[in-house]
Parts: C-alpha cells; structure tokens; sequence
C-alpha cells in the first residue's frame, strides 16, 4: 500500500497529481489487502481480539476505555473492508464475463 510521507515543502498540486498517478498505476490490490491484514494482524495480538469482533464493539459503542479511541485499528479495518468488497466484485465480474479473445472469433 502506498504511502506518501513530505519533509519540508509539499509538493504542487499538479506534482502531487502526478505522483498519485503513478502510484495508483502501479498499485496491486491483492498486496494492500496483505499488508493491511498484517497491520490488523498488530493489533488483533496486542489486544488479543479479532479485529470484526473489535470493530462490531466499536459501532455498538461497547468498547472498554482503552480501546474507544482506536481510531487507526477502525480506519486501518473500514479500509480493509473495502479492499476486499472491491477485490471480490472485481473477481466476479471477471468469472462472469466471457473471455474477451473467445468473443472476437
């Protein structure tokens, strides 16, 4: 998953653009979903809780003090939902779809 970190000047909008481009271009889903997972992985040890069950107390509100303000393991889960709904609509949409080299016979 890509990260942008700046030190110093941040860059023009028409460079920053560019550069979420490129890295947009270059990005693998199945990788982000991975290392996602292992960033979730880091909490759900710490805590000794799975992150579902974790984020299922969070939107209940039922989450004991120390973990009410674990606004990165909610972020870091909501964006590995999303990755994974858009992986496997993406996997469908291929299984369903007749071979593109089939139909130009």
């Amino acid at each position: 998953m890509t990260e942008f970190a700046y030190q110093g000047a941040l860059p023009s909008p028409e460079e920053f653009r560019q550069t979420l481009a490129q890295a947009q271009a270059a990005a693998n889903p199945v990788d982000d979903l991975l290392a996602l997972s292992a960033r979730l992985h880091v909490y759900e040890q710490r805590y000794a809780l799975a992150s579902d069950a974790f984020y299922r107390q969070y939107q209940a509100g039922t989450l004991n003090e120390e973990l009410q303000h674990a606004v990165e393991w909610v972020a870091l889960y909501d964006l590995f939902i999303k990755t994974k709904r858009m992986l496997e609509a993406t996997l469908m949409r291929v299984a369903v779809q007749p071979d593109w080299s089939e139909t130009q016979a």
